[in-house]
């Protein structure tokens, strides 16, 4: 008995040192600004699971709303990794964010007239260009998993 105790104490001491490793490596996964785009993304994907069903228009349009919202709050938001930074490192990296925060919010607006017009063709290739922007975004400024989490492509859209 002492000696499969002293087994588990051994295991519980090594997980105990490893699992604090990844939070320290992930840096910023509980910011502001990483929930805001948790939060726009959950919308995307919700979306791109319903824009095709006609009688989920109002839910979709509430969905691009959120998104919008979302991206406004985080365009407010200073990103954790670039207090790390030189100061014109700094100004380098924000600019690009905001750079690219605003071809997203442009986008969610070409999203919600695609969605109000009721192309289905038109809002697909919106929800692609977000998805691209958020990868290409992504890897530009060395954050998140740029692609799908789970890897693979993308699910494929409603109807298809």
């Amino acid at each position: 008995m002492k000696t499969t105790f002293q087994r588990y104490a051994l295991v519980v001491l090594t997980l105990s040192l490893l699992l604090p490793l990844p939070t320290f490596a992930e840096g910023g996964k509980d910011s502001p600004l990483h929930n805001e785009m948790e939060a726009i993304n959950r919308s995307l994907r919700l979306i791109n699971r319903q824009y095709a069903d006609p009688a989920q228009k109002a839910s979709t349009l509430e969905l691009v709303a959120t998104m919008q919202k979302h991206a406004e709050t985080a365009q407010t938001l200073t990103p954790p990794k670039s207090d790390k930074m030189a100061a014109a490192d700094q100004a380098k990296y924000l600019d690009t964010f905001h750079k690219d925060l605003d071809a997203l919010i442009k986008e969610i607006g070409l999203l919600k007239q695609a969605i109000t017009a009721g192309t289905a063709d038109a809002t697909k290739a919106e929800i692609d260009k977000i998805s691209q922007l958020k990868d290409s975004s992504h890897k530009e400024l060395g954050v998140g998993g740029g692609a799908h989490k789970h890897g693979g492509p993308p699910p494929p859209a409603p109807g298809q």
